[in-house]
């Protein structure tokens, strides 16, 4: 299942505009993983290769925003409960985590 052009340009405005609203820098987010901030700003730019990866991001942001009490930037492709895309891997989602 891929984006299109229009899909992926907007999905990565996305994430950075919730990074922004929350003040969050992708070394910030990285921490919170325990992996650098390159390998986040390669899944914000949806280039790890591992399609469930931007979907663990987006929790993290949603949740963030959510604690804040910020009402966060919408994601016009990712949206949804992750779990009911047959092509994503439930296992890796809910592990919540990034290697």
């Amino acid at each position: 299942m891929s984006l299109t052009t229009e899909q992926r340009a907007a999905t990565i405005r996305e994430f950075r505009e919730n990074m922004a609203l929350l003040g969050l820098t992708a070394d910030q987010i990285g921490a919170d993983f325990g992996v650098s901030g390159a390998t986040i700003e390669r899944i914000i730019e949806l280039k790890s290769g591992v399609l469930e990866y931007p979907w663990i991001i987006r929790r993290y942001l949603l949740d963030k925003a959510a604690a804040a009490g910020v009402e966060p930037v919408p994601f016009s492709a990712l949206r949804g409960d992750p779990h009911d895309y047959w092509f994503l891997d439930d296992r890796v989602i809910d592990a919540n985590r990034l290697d």
